[in-house]
């Protein structure tokens, strides 16, 4: 008897804190690890739940990130750089994009880009690197 209340108290400490990952990984479609590159694929599908990672990276190392976009979607990327300097640059087709950089409340430069969606579906690149190294958090909200 003992047990299986451990057991069943386990379990649903378990589910508690797994929800918030879960919320998170429902964008996530696949991962990919490589040796000096991780690959993300995201779809971002509704306006109410942005993807936000914060992430390291550094040296050879790079992270990409492709976005599932289909025609008139609007995205904002941004990028802050939390400590070093993060660059970024956006990769693929059938999208217009214009640059929007500013400073956060706390004095860090946050790079950002509203993405237009032309094409009937594309994938949205975005190319994470710094030299010699940079903590970032990626930010990626859809618009209506």
């Amino acid at each position: 008897m003992k047990f299986t209340v451990i057991n069943v108290l386990l379990v649903a400490l378990v589910s508690i804190l797994a929800s918030p990952v879960r919320a998170a990984s429902l964008q996530l479609i696949r991962h990919i690890e490589g040796l000096s590159r991780d690959y993300y694929y995201l779809n971002i599908d509704q306006a109410n739940q942005p993807f936000e990672r914060t992430d390291i990276v550094g040296g050879e190392h790079e992270n990409h990130y492709f976005i599932l976009g289909f025609q008139g979607d609007q995205f904002v990327v941004s990028i802050e750089s939390i400590d070093g300097e993060a660059s970024y640059s956006l990769t693929g087709e059938g999208y217009l994009h214009q640059a929007l950089n500013s400073i956060n409340d706390i004095g860090h430069q946050v790079s950002a880009n509203a993405v237009v969606v032309e094409q009937q579906r594309t994938w949205i690149g975005i190319a994470v690197s710094a030299h010699p190294f940079a903590e970032y958090t990626l930010r990626v909200k859809m618009y209506e």
